[in-house]
């Protein structure tokens, strides 16, 4: 497989959703900076109310009992300034992937593209890359200069309260550790990638199969299935459903998990990658993978575009 080729198709890929990938996360970062403003000078807090809280601020928490619990805490603040990238980042990735194959049959630009030295499988793992990768690391670069943005504000804050009012908060800077928890947020990012990579498959070969309305084709099959096997799991008495359990049971956390990492304080940080790396498994790659070869035969083998 040509590298250049494989590149340029991802560019393109990304340049027809560019304005949707350029001013989403820009409008998510202004919304996640003011409005927190905006609360906070609407509410009946005032900034020596504000003040006061810094000050006595580090006499609660530079204590050798409170120090373990800092790297957690901002973790969890970084957590929660990028869960609103990372939902809308699904949702463009869901949205992509049902029309990614579809809108280029549909205006007819297929015809264009393919008279070009592309192969349909370059197309199809540009596309895949593209939705699984390209898009939620956009977010996820997003939320992280967000994040910096706002690390940058509290450096000032904090240059002001050390040299105008003897108020020193450095410290709070080493323990945070902030490099290795935006590192770990990162992380996940490929773990994520491949647990949903059934899920994406499944999209794109509705989308490269329907006439029209992708997304009814993505959900009408699953939601018929489920409805007959449920109809027979009723009819003959049966203990539980097969399907049902199974897309159950891999879109949600097993008891034995939570089990296991119920005391676990010093690894709390690691939970959510290890919650998705306990769902990887060689079977629902596979499964992945053969929805990808439906794709590129349909693609290739479709007489009507």
């Amino acid at each position: 497989m040509n590298t250049k080729v494989l590149t340029t198709s991802i560019k393109k890929e990304l340049w027809e959703f560019s304005n949707i990938l350029k001013w989403l996360p820009m409008i998510i970062a202004a919304l996640v900076i003011v409005m927190p403003l905006a609360i906070f000078m609407q509410s009946n807090e005032s900034f020596s109310d504000l003040f006061q809280f810094l000050t006595t601020f580090p006499e609660q928490f530079f204590s050798a009992e409170h120090a373990p619990m800092i790297p957690k805490l901002f973790f969890v603040m970084a957590l929660s300034l990028f869960a609103p990238f990372l939902v809308v980042a699904l949702i463009i990735q869901l949205y992509y992937f049902t029309v990614c194959l579809f809108d280029e049959r549909r205006d007819l630009s297929i015809m264009f593209w393919r008279s070009l030295p592309v192969s349909d499988v370059t197309a199809i793992i540009a596309k895949l890359i593209t939705g699984a990768l390209a898009i939620p690391a956009i977010f996820l670069g997003a939320a992280t200069a967000t994040l910096c943005l706002i690390l940058l504000l509290a450096f000032l804050v904090c240059i002001i309260l050390s040299v105008g009012y003897d108020v020193s908060l450095w410290a709070l800077w080493v323990d945070a550790d902030i490099l290795s928890g935006v590192s770990l947020i990162w992380l996940h990012l490929i773990p994520l990638a491949i647990w949903m990579l059934p899920l994406f498959a499944w999209l794109m070969l509705a989308s490269m199969y329907a006439k029209k309305a992708p997304f009814l084709w993505a959900i009408l099959p699953v939601a018929v299935v489920l409805l007959v096997e449920g109809f027979v799991v009723h009819y003959f008495h049966l203990s539980q459903s097969y399907i049902g359990s199974l897309l159950l049971e891999y879109f949600s956390l097993s008891s034995q998990f939570v089990e296991s990492v119920q005391g676990q304080e010093n690894f709390a940080r690691t939970v959510p990658l290890r919650a998705l790396i306990t769902k990887l498994n060689i079977g629902s790659v596979l499964v992945g993978i053969s929805l990808l070869y439906g794709t590129y035969w349909l693609r290739k083998n479709k007489a009507e575009v």
